[in-house]
């Protein structure tokens, strides 16, 4: 079987097999309730046996299903035990993370579509439903971190004070008018259909009450106005005039975030009850009970195991004060971090002047000579092949070449080299051509940009290139060499991070200084203790200056200065994991504003 789910059990094998009985994460329930739900085609369901978890890790959900497979590590790929489960595997692509696997499941279904569901399905308008990664979706953030945690607070609380904020969250998203960027289209169909039945009901009422034809009289024609309807939709109505609500969690259609939520909400329904969430969160209470007795639905409840039979104390239980707003990102009350810039010319003065002398890494320019000669180069390796626009062509080759030098020279055979935040694979396609004895990751969270390298590398017939889609959390496997051309932000210290955890070799060339924040609890700025003198507030102010490189622009010297400051407080950082790291600048510096070059070395 080549497509295969990997999910996790706490139980091993052989007691599996006697009892029947299955320990599982909350994660590979959900997981597993989709794939009962979708029976997909040309798709099975494999669970992993994990060693025995502490008592201080997370709670355990018990599956008595029959006919399940259940195997040891070792005889799993190594591809996906390099990833945090639930794990897809598809030849040489693999996916992670409950939102993408849930919708490669949805995208195989076998199961008849249901009336509630929206003409593309359980994935909705243009199968967006849960596209966006969620480390840019306040939606699928939710459906695949908040609620999940929210659950396991829920059952191992004995006593709970106050509702749990992410219950509030949902409450008021489904009190708000539905957001989707196909709205109007959809408030004109649902209004054509609700026109369409009242049509219908007069024409049967009239045929009831029509008298005969000897009692019918001669009666004037009425005229039809041909002016438009006062009342027509268009993209001026507001949108909390189209009359939408929040039949479903995404609106008036069933879809997966659904599935997810329904696992998530019939857990807590039993340890909170049903009570509970009549009185206190109406909107979901009543969202719980119309997709419950949907009947396909229905048919899958009873795989999802009572948690627990003690119900919980919920005396002078009370609700927290949170945000009015809807987990659309598009939503605009919600907050925005970015939309405050640290560039008033006085802030960024102040904070450079309480930089200290010694802080800043000097800064090189990069004295490689390209001894690559593009013409003998394949087309699918081959910026001038036509993957890119004629004017960023030589730009992109200039900048392949530099980051593919800086690898050519710390590589030996046998390493695995991953390309972080790959995109369409520009770089990773051409180290994977340059380093035959060497495995290559292209790491995406984006579906439709690995699609795209996968094709060319596949016409190339390249053998040594593995396709991750997944977020830069769900990949925990050991690697030799991190690579990334242009990750933006704060994800350039994410792939840092990742290298610094794996002792692994790193080559970075970062980019969007500016959208480094503070709203991303895993990473803490400033990065290094060297840089500790600046506060929260001056960084984010030097690294909104460090965007200031345009051409020709009179800011652009005091811009790279600061692109220099936020890189040295990254190569500060791994020399304090032991590492020798180097900052250079790309050739020529025309190829890209953001030309900084980091390499490290670990110890």
């Amino acid at each position: 079987m080549n497509n295969r789910i990997y999910l996790e059990s706490f139980t091993k094998p052989a007691v599996y097999y006697k009892f029947n009985e299955l320990d599982i994460s909350l994660e590979s329930l959900v997981s597993y309730i989709i794939f009962k739900f979708c029976k997909p085609c040309e798709l099975d369901v494999v669970f992993i046996f994990k060693e025995a978890i502490t008592e201080n890790s997370a709670p355990v959900f018990k599956l008595n299903e029959v006919d399940l497979k259940v195997l040891d590590t070792e005889d799993i790929p190594w591809q996906v035990l390099s990833c945090n489960f639930p794990v897809l595997k598809s030849e040489d692509t693999i996916v992670a993370g409950l939102c993408s696997v849930a919708r490669y499941i949805c995208k195989h279904r076998s199961t008849k579509k249901l009336c509630e569901e929206n003409d593309e399905g359980l994935l909705s308008f243009r199968k967006g439903c849960l596209q966006a990664p969620n480390e840019v979706s306040v939606w699928t953030k939710f459906c695949e971190v908040d609620i999940i945690q929210t659950v396991l607070d829920v059952v191992t609380t004995e006593q709970m004070k106050e509702v749990p904020i992410n219950l509030i969250r949902f409450e008021n998203h489904l009190n708000k008018p539905v957001r989707v960027h196909n709205v109007y289209r959809l408030a004109r169909e649902l209004k054509k259909e609700n026109k369409n039945v009242i049509d219908k009901k007069k024409e049967i009422t009239n045929s009831l009450n029509e008298p005969s034809n000897k009692d019918r009289s001669s009666k004037p024609r009425k005229w039809k106005s041909n002016c438009r309807k006062a009342h027509e939709i268009d993209c001026t109505t507001k949108i909390e005039d189209l009359n939408i609500s929040h039949k479903f969690a995404e609106g008036p259609f069933f879809t997966l975030a659904d599935l997810i939520l329904l696992t998530c909400y019939r857990i807590m329904f039993q340890r909170l009850g049903s009570n509970c969430f009549e009185s206190l969160l109406p909107l979901t209470y009543k969202w719980y009970v119309n997709i419950t007795s949907i009947p396909d639905v229905k048919d899958i409840l009873d795989i999802i195991p009572q948690f627990s039979s003690k119900s919980m104390n919920l005396d002078n239980i009370s609700i927290p004060v949170v945000d009015d707003v809807s987990l659309y990102k598009s939503d605009p009350k919600r907050h925005n971090p970015k939309k405050r810039l640290f560039t008033k010319e006085l802030d960024i003065e102040n904070a450079l002047s309480a930089l200290k002398i010694g802080m800043e890494l000097s800064v090189t320019n990069n004295q490689y000579k390209s001894t690559i000669s593009w013409n003998n180069v394949p087309d699918g390796a081959n910026p001038f092949a036509g993957h890119l626009p004629d004017v960023r062509i030589v730009r992109k080759s200039q900048q392949l070449e530099n980051l593919a030098q800086a690898v050519l020279e710390i590589a030996q055979d046998g390493d695995l080299i991953v390309d972080f935040c790959s995109g369409s694979g520009h770089l990773g396609i051409f180290l994977a051509h340059l380093l035959p004895n060497c495995t290559i990751i292209l790491l995406e969270n984006k579906e439709q940009s690995l699609l795209r390298a996968r094709k060319r590398v596949h016409e190339m017939c390249l053998k040594n290139v593995y396709f991750f889609q997944c977020n830069l959390d769900f990949f925990v496997g050991k690697f030799n060499i991190g690579v990334a051309l242009h990750a933006c932000g704060v994800a350039s210290d994410l792939v840092l991070d990742k290298c610094l955890k794996a002792n692994a070799k790193f080559v970075l060339c970062p980019c969007c200084y500016g959208s480094v924040n503070a709203t991303n609890n895993r990473i803490v700025y400033p990065r290094s203790s060297t840089f500790n003198s600046l506060n929260l507030d001056q960084y984010l102010c030097i690294g909104h200056a460090a965007d200031q490189t345009h051409k020709d622009h009179h800011l652009t010297e005091r811009g790279a200065r600061c692109m220099g400051i936020i890189d040295s407080d990254r190569a500060r950082l791994a020399e304090e994991h032991g590492y020798s790291v180097t900052m250079s600048r790309l050739t020529p510096l025309s190829c890209t504003p953001k030309n900084n070059l980091l390499i490290g070395i670990p110890s």
